[in-house]
């Protein structure tokens, strides 16, 4: 039988083991750098609670039914410290569920010796008596090494999975932790996830809901929205999660000619390309684009007004999922029902998706039918604008 070579399937492997063995060398060269900071520091006498979770926004705002559990759990004599994603820090602070929030660049974390210094020294001065990390795709380079410096009594930490992290590097920084929370090895959504880490700790309350974030600020006239307003939020963390400008726009247009609200454009510094292209195809309907104009309070307090949410895979679905907004979500079968869909059995104003099931679903993203990272997968640019704009219909009919 002759077997024909695959020569896209060989490059995508050979770049594949290259970027894996630097990051290999990368962790390496860290872990190392990190003994180095242990041996040389000076810790505090442990008298506090720090909860370390450096996911992005998403996954944070996905955890905030638990980390209320958490910090009321742990609240005897002060509330707990936050080490976080700097992303997330404005909103953790606007929440007041912590005494402090410590907000870290991961990049820099990760590539600045110096910064990764400073912000381990800020840390080991907190004199941490416990750190907890209740991350279920836990990070070998932030995460865990940030619970293995802190060198606090007690370390505790979930089992995991291999999501973001190898066996090999697992297994290292499973010996940095204390105490490792067991995790069931069925395919859970993340709100049940989280809850099941709390339930593990002792913490009783095992209902699941849906995060609900208060009103945090008054909006500047300038970052108001009409009244009758739906937004687009055209970006996702990496291209082939993202449906097609081209369908974001015919699904907007067809909202606009059917009941005559104002488009919204939203995302961060990664979306002002995909924010001007979409603005330009719908220049004669006057878009409103903050794309990189707000701040992630801001941003909360938009979608709030919102008649309804138009995004790929992204924090703004689950934004506004706990601020009682509708919203429709273009998703793709990479993480399917670990994110999205949100579970039956929780009420509220749950994102609605829209999926083009495929057989291969669950791939953590190494799609087997495209080898362009450029491009939407075919889980995403298969769905068609007819049935996103169909779904979209039936929630305002109802």
């Amino acid at each position: 039988m002759k077997i024909k070579f695959n020569k896209n399937n060989f490059n995508l492997n050979y770049k594949y083991y290259i970027k894996e063995s630097i990051l290999y060398l990368r962790d390496l060269f860290l872990w190392g750098f990190d003994s180095f900071f242990i041996i040389f520091s000076k810790f505090e006498k442990p008298n506090s609670v720090i909860i370390v979770r450096v996911d992005n926004i998403g996954d944070f705002i996905l955890w905030l039914p638990s980390a209320l559990k958490l910090c009321s759990y742990y609240s005897n004599e002060r509330k707990p410290i936050l080490v976080c994603n700097k992303s997330c820090a404005d909103l953790a602070v606007s929440l007041d569920y912590f005494s402090k929030v410590i907000g870290i660049d991961l990049k820099k974390f990760c590539r600045n010796l110096w910064y990764r210094w400073r912000t381990l020294h800020n840390i080991s001065e907190l004199g941490p008596r416990t750190i907890i990390h209740p991350s279920y795709s836990r990070v070998f380079s932030t995460g865990d090494s940030i619970v293995r410096v802190s060198c606090a009594n007690e370390r505790i930490g979930s089992v995991g999975n291999l999501s973001n992290t190898s066996f090999v590097r697992r297994s290292i920084s499973n010996h940095w932790y204390t105490r490792l929370v067991p995790a069931s090895s069925s395919d859970l959504m993340e709100l049940e996830r989280n809850t099941e880490f709390t339930h593990e700790l002792g913490i009783v309350d095992n209902q699941i809901s849906i995060p609900k974030i208060p009103k945090l600020l008054k909006l500047s006239p300038s970052k108001q929205i009409y009244q009758d307003s739906f937004i687009l939020f055209p970006g996702a963390s990496a291209s082939f999660k993202s449906w097609p400008i081209e369908a974001f726009a015919n699904v907007a247009v067809k909202i606009i000619e059917k009941y005559r609200w104002k488009p919204v454009i939203l995302g961060g510094f990664h979306e002002i390309s995909l924010g001007h292209q979409l603005e330009e195809k719908l220049i004669e309907y006057s878009p409103t684009n903050l794309v990189n104009k707000t701040a992630l309070t801001e941003l909360v307090e938009i979608i709030r007004l919102a008649r309804i949410l138009v995004s790929n895979d992204t924090s703004a679905v689950h934004i506004a999922a706990s601020v009682n907004t509708q919203s429709v979500c273009i998703l793709g079968g990479g993480h399917y029902g670990r994110f999205l869909p949100y579970p039956d059995s929780i009420g509220g104003a749950k994102p609605v998706s829209v999926v083009n099931r495929m057989e291969c679903f669950g791939c953590n993203w190494h799609c087997k039918f495209s080898n362009d990272l450029s491009l939407p997968y075919p889980c995403i640019s298969s769905i068609e604008v007819d049935r996103v704009f169909e779904t979209i219909e039936n929630i305002i009919k109802y």
